[in-house]
């Protein structure tokens, strides 16, 4: 018998460490969280150009993801005992 997850079982896809202005002190994102679209050219073309817009892509991804993070947290004074949750971009952020 397969196993299965149950229907809200809570998945972190990242870990951030902002400073109050936004910008990023740490951070690990995992799986396709921030994942741009893949380049039109095949990975057997060796096209260096591809790659690097396709990581620019993704590197302006986490940092549209991350101004829009600290723009909506800004304003908000969490207590020092209890976390907070906003949705940014239909991502769930939890911080404390």
């Amino acid at each position: 018998m397969a196993s299965s997850f149950p229907p809200l079982l809570p998945k972190v896809d990242a870990i951030l460490v902002l400073d109050g202005e936004g910008n990023r002190l740490a951070g690990k994102y995992y799986g396709d969280f921030m994942r741009a679209a893949p380049p039109s050219s095949s990975p057997e073309n060796g096209d260096s150009s591809d790659n690097a817009a396709a990581a620019q892509s993704v590197e302006q991804l986490r940092a549209s993801f991350e101004r829009q993070l600290q723009s909506k947290i800004g304003g908000i004074a969490a207590r020092p005992d209890a976390a907070e949750v906003v949705t940014v971009l239909g991502k769930t952020a939890v911080f404390c």
